[in-house]
C-alpha cells in the first residue's frame, strides 16, 4: 500500500518488476507495514501478501500495539547476522514484556473479531458510498484503494485542503498524500464497520455541497 504516494493502483506484475529491479541493483526490498499491515487491506494480514511478494525486511509499528508503543523488524537470519557482524545492533526498549503482551492481544482480537472479513465488507461499502456521494462532482477525479485504505483524488492541492478542513469541521479527520498533495487519505480505525459509513459520506457530501456553493 503506497499510502503516502496517493494510493496508486499497483498490480502484482508491476510489483514483481520492482522487486526484481531492486535485487538486480544489489538492494533489499523493505515492506513497510506500519500503515498497510495488520489486516487493513482486508485481503491479507500484510499488504505485501496481496501482491505475491516475499520482502527481505518487514517493518511493523503503530497498529501493532493499538496505541501502546511497540514496533518490530522482521528479516532473514543472514541479513540480521550482517548487522551483527558489521555494527552494534541493539534496541533500547527491545523485548519489553508489556509491549509484547499488547502486541499479542492485538493479534488475538484480529482473529477473534474476524477483522479481515469486517474490513473487506466495510471497505467495499465505504468505497461504494463515496462513489455515490461524489458522482459527477468536478472537484473529484477518482476514488481508489482496498479495504480500509482509500484515496480520493481531487483536482488539485487547494481542493483537497479545502475538503480536508471541511470534513474536520464536521467531525471527520483525514489526511492528504500524493506527489501533489491532492489525494485525501482515508484510513478509519479497523473497528470501523458498515454502520459508520454514513458518518463519513454525509460529511463528505455536505462539504462538497459547500464547495459548490462557493463556486470553488
Amino acid at each position: 500500500m503506497l499510502t503516502s504516494d496517493g494510493y496508486p493502483t499497483v498490480e502484482p506484475a508491476l510489483a514483481a518488476t520492482w522487486l526484481q529491479a531492486t535485487h538486480d541493483a544489489g538492494a533489499l526490498w523493505i515492506a513497510d507495514e506500519v500503515q498497510g499491515g495488520h489486516g487493513r487491506t482486508g485481503e491479507a494480514m500484510w499488504s505485501f501478501e496481496r501482491l505475491g511478494l516475499v520482502p527481505d525486511v518487514v517493518t511493523l509499528g503503530k497498529p501493532m500495539g493499538n496505541g501502546h508503543p511497540v514496533g518490530a523488524v522482521i528479516t532473514r537470519r543472514e541479513i540480521a547476522q550482517t548487522f551483527a557482524d558489521e555494527t552494534v545492533f541493539f534496541s533500547t526498549f527491545g523485548g519489553n514484556p508489556v509491549s509484547v503482551a499488547a502486541a499479542l492481544a492485538v493479534l488475538d482480537v484480529i482473529d477473534d473479531e474476524r477483522v479481515l472479513e469486517r474490513t473487506r465488507v466495510a471497505g467495499a461499502g465505504l468505497r461504494e458510498a463515496i462513489a455515490a456521494a461524489i458522482a459527477g462532482h468536478p472537484a473529484i477525479l477518482e476514488v481508489r484503494g482496498v479495504g480500509l485504505a482509500i484515496g480520493i483524488e481531487c483536482r488539485d492541492r487547494a481542493t483537497a485542503s479545502t475538503l480536508k478542513e471541511g470534513l474536520r469541521q464536521r467531525g471527520v479527520l483525514v489526511g492528504t498524500s500524493g506527489r501533489h498533495g491532492n489525494v485525501l487519505k482515508i484510513r478509519p480505525p479497523l473497528a470501523f464497520t458498515a454502520a459508520e459509513v454514513p458518518v463519513f459520506t454525509e460529511a463528505l457530501a455536505t462539504t462538497l455541497a459547500a464547495i459548490s456553493d462557493r463556486s470553488l
